[in-house]
C-alpha cells in the first residue's frame, strides 16, 4: 500500500469459523444431520475483507497464533486484498476459533468462541502501531479488545472517526466507558439496551435507547434489528429502514457487512440516512450467502439492491 493512500484501519478479531448447519429443525441434546464447513471469520477480519471488496484500502491489526490455522487465515485474508503487515503473531496462544450451529431457518442457535489470542492486542501493541492508527481515514474497532485497550485507542489516536462494533452483550460493556469518543456505534437490540440502560420493547424505546447513547457522546447510532432492518439516530434525524423480504442463507457476517457499508458510505460522504440505506443493503447481500463474506460482495451489487427500491423507511415516533 502506497504511503499516501487513503485507508481504513480495522482493529479486532480474526478467527477460523467452524459452522455446523442442520438440515431439519434442531434437536438440542442430540446429533443433528447437517453440514460442517470451515471458513475465515472474526468480526474485525470480516469487516476488513468486506471493505477490501468495496475497493477501500484496508489495514487489519489482529492477532494470530503461530500455527497452521493462523497461516491459513492470514493467507486467505491477504488474498482478499487486506493488508495485515501490522498484525501480531503470538507464540503463546492458538489462532482464535469460533464454533457455531445454524438452525434450519438460517439463525444461529448456539456458538462457542476461543479468543484468548486477542490478549496480544494490548496497549503496548497499539502504541507500536500508532502511525498506522493516526494516519487512517477511519478506525474500526470491535469489542474483542479489552476495555483498557479500547480506551487507550480512543484517547491516543488522532486519526479519522472511530466506528465500534460491540460484538456481544458480554463484550459490549468494554466500550461503555468510552462512548464519548465513538463516531458510529452499531449494536443490536440487546447490546443497545445494555449500553443505554433502556429496556427495548418497541419503536419508542428504541428511540429512547438511541437518545441515551447520543447523550453519552456517540454521534451516530445504528441499531441492528435482524430481519426487521435497522433503527438509526443522530442529533439531526432518526428512523427505521426495513429490508425486503428475502430467503436468508445465513445471518453470520451480516452485521459485519453492515458496518463495512457504514464505513464505505462515510468515506463516500453520503449523508447519514443514505449511508444507513447503503449499509442495510450490504447486510441484505451478505445474508443471502452462506459465507460470512459474500463472494459477490461489491458496491455495484449493493447499489442494485438500493435501486430496486425495496428498502422502506418508517419515520421515528
Amino acid at each position: 500500500m502506497e504511503q499516501n493512500t487513503v485507508y481504513v484501519c480495522v482493529v479486532g478479531g480474526a478467527n477460523v469459523d467452524i459452522e455446523g448447519r442442520v438440515l431439519r429443525p434442531l434437536l438440542p441434546g442430540d446429533s443433528n444431520p447437517g453440514t460442517v464447513i470451515r471458513s475465515p471469520g472474526g468480526v474485525g477480519r470480516n469487516i476488513a475483507e468486506n471493505l477490501a471488496r468495496l475497493d477501500v484500502p484496508t489495514r487489519l491489526i489482529t492477532a494470530l497464533g503461530r500455527d497452521d490455522n493462523g497461516t491459513w487465515l492470514h493467507d486467505l485474508t491477504a488474498a482478499s486484498g487486506v493488508d495485515l503487515a501490522d498484525s501480531i503473531w503470538s507464540d503463546s496462544a492458538p489462532t482464535a476459533t469460533y464454533l457455531s450451529v445454524i438452525d434450519s431457518s438460517g439463525e444461529m442457535a448456539v456458538a462457542v468462541n476461543d479468543m484468548a489470542v486477542m490478549g496480544a492486542l494490548d496497549v503496548a501493541a497499539l502504541d507500536a502501531r500508532s502511525d498506522t492508527l493516526q494516519n487512517a481515514a477511519a478506525v474500526v474497532v470491535d469489542c474483542n479488545l479489552a476495555s483498557e485497550t479500547i480506551g487507550h485507542l480512543a484517547a491516543a489516536h488522532t486519526g479519522g472517526p472511530l466506528f465500534v462494533d460491540p460484538v456481544s452483550v458480554a463484550k459490549a460493556v468494554r466500550v461503555a466507558p468510552h462512548l464519548a469518543s465513538v463516531h458510529t456505534l452499531k449494536p443490536n437490540r440487546a447490546e443497545a439496551a445494555m449500553l443505554s440502560g433502556v429496556e427495548i420493547s418497541g419503536e419508542r424505546s428504541l428511540k429512547t435507547a438511541a437518545n441515551a447513547l447520543l447523550d453519552a457522546g456517540v454521534r451516530h447510532v445504528v441499531i441492528s434489528l435482524a430481519a426487521d432492518g435497522v433503527f438509526f439516530a443522530s442529533a439531526e434525524t432518526s428512523g427505521t429502514l426495513i429490508p425486503p423480504v428475502q430467503d436468508v442463507a445465513s445471518v453470520t457476517g451480516a452485521g459485519d457487512a453492515l458496518m463495512a457499508g457504514l464505513v464505505h458510505a462515510h468515506l463516500a460522504n453520503l449523508d447519514f440516512e443514505d449511508a444507513v440505506r447503503f449499509a442495510l443493503a450490504a447486510s441484505v447481500l451478505s445474508a443471502a450467502s452462506v459465507s460470512p463474506v459474500a463472494r459477490d460482495f461489491s458496491a455495484e451489487a449493493i447499489q442494485q439492491i438500493i435501486n430496486n427500491e425495496t428498502i422502506i423507511k418508517e419515520e421515528s415516533p
